[in-house]
């Protein structure tokens, strides 16, 4: 392993600055999350939430959040979910008419419903449909095309290798693995050999994701994994700054995270985007899931949280941020020692 293993990558015909790259969050990666990633990580991609294919060629405008984007952002792959080819075909040109630098198939989602739709990580339980599937995208966009898998739809079928030979087979130009099956909680360790197995078993670039928060976990699934980058997705989550954090330890450069008072405006500056991309309404409700990230591992978290459930606007927000951050230690990306990730906590898909 190189000395610093965070480096420029190419994937199809895409050049990246580094092979640090943003996951697609459910409910989380819209552009205001990954306008903050970008102003303070500078990940070398962004991803935007899955969308459905299905919703795309119907035409519905539900979908049309999901598709924003803003010329402040950095290159965007955007990641489509479903089972039927030709409505994942027609969504591969629908989001490269937008702007997309890369398009993603989601084949590691667990969530119930989009595996009841037979999606997501009901794929790896059909290789053949998968393969139909990356087919079509692949006929309707020139974009650089990759899908996300989990190492298998259960622990005793780790399939991940004859998914990413099939998609490769197809014309996928890169793929990311989730180092767990699709049966298990994020409190189950990420297993790096696994993906290792992926990484040789394709010769297109293999991208691992899982559990890594800091340069010492990138490190480590750079060097058993032998990944050509890391995706990075719950660790995102109330810290923006991740990518420069691991940057900077992978090289071993000095880093230091955002002062006390400019995590306050970073979570207010959440909140004013998410109000521009939805409602005031719904922005004060998702700035609730989301103040409880940013306060993780800080002491008086819990009564932030509690007060954090009760607020109602802008203002009452701007009081409560500004009260708890003030001279408290800063965030950094960490769950508190020995917690548990909950079963409601984001989808990394």
């Amino acid at each position: 392993m190189p000395e610093n293993p965070v480096a420029p990558l190419r994937l199809g015909r895409l050049d990246l600055a580094d092979n640090l790259i943003q996951a697609p969050l459910a409910g989380y990666s819209s552009f205001p999350f990954r306008l903050l990633a970008w102003r303070f990580g500078r990940p070398g991609l962004l991803a935007t939430e899955m969308i459905s294919a299905n919703a795309l060629r119907q035409g519905l405008a539900s979908q049309e959040r999901y598709l924003r984007r803003t010329p402040a952002e950095g290159p965007i792959m955007y990641q489509i979910w479903g089972s039927e080819p030709e409505a994942a075909g027609f969504a591969a040109a629908v989001v490269t008419e937008r702007g997309a630098a890369a398009v993603d198939l989601n084949c590691g989602c667990p969530v119930r419903k989009v595996r009841a739709a037979g999606a997501g990580s009901r794929l790896m339980e059909d290789i053949p449909r998968l393969a139909r599937l990356v087919g079509a995208m692949r006929k309707n966009t020139s974009l650089p095309l990759s899908i996300k898998i989990r190492l298998g739809p259960s622990g005793d079928n780790f399939n991940a290798a004859e998914a990413a030979r099939a998609a490769e087979a197809e014309g996928a130009d890169w793929l990311t693995v989730h180092g767990r099956h699709a049966r298990e909680s994020y409190a189950s360790p990420c297993r790096l050999g696994e993906i290792r197995r992926v990484v040789e078993a394709v010769g297109i670039p293999v991208i691992g994701n899982g559990d890594v928060r800091d340069g010492a976990g990138a490190r480590e699934m750079f060097e058993k994994a032998g990944v050509a980058g890391i995706m990075l997705g719950r660790a995102c989550l109330g810290a923006p700054w991740i990518f420069a954090r691991v940057r900077a330890e992978c090289s071993g450069e000095s880093w230091a995270p955002p002062a006390p008072a400019e995590v306050a405006d970073i979570l207010l500056r959440h909140h004013d985007l998410l109000a521009e991309l939805l409602d005031p309404e719904r922005a004060i409700r998702q700035i609730r899931k989301l103040g409880s990230f940013y306060s993780r591992s800080l002491a008086g978290a819990r009564e932030f949280r509690n007060r954090l459930n009760f607020c109602r606007s802008r203002d009452e927000l701007a009081g409560l941020a500004a009260n708890f951050f003030h001279g408290s230690p800063v965030p950094d990306g960490r769950p508190v020692s020995g917690a548990r990730p909950r079963e409601s906590e984001p989808a990394n898909v």
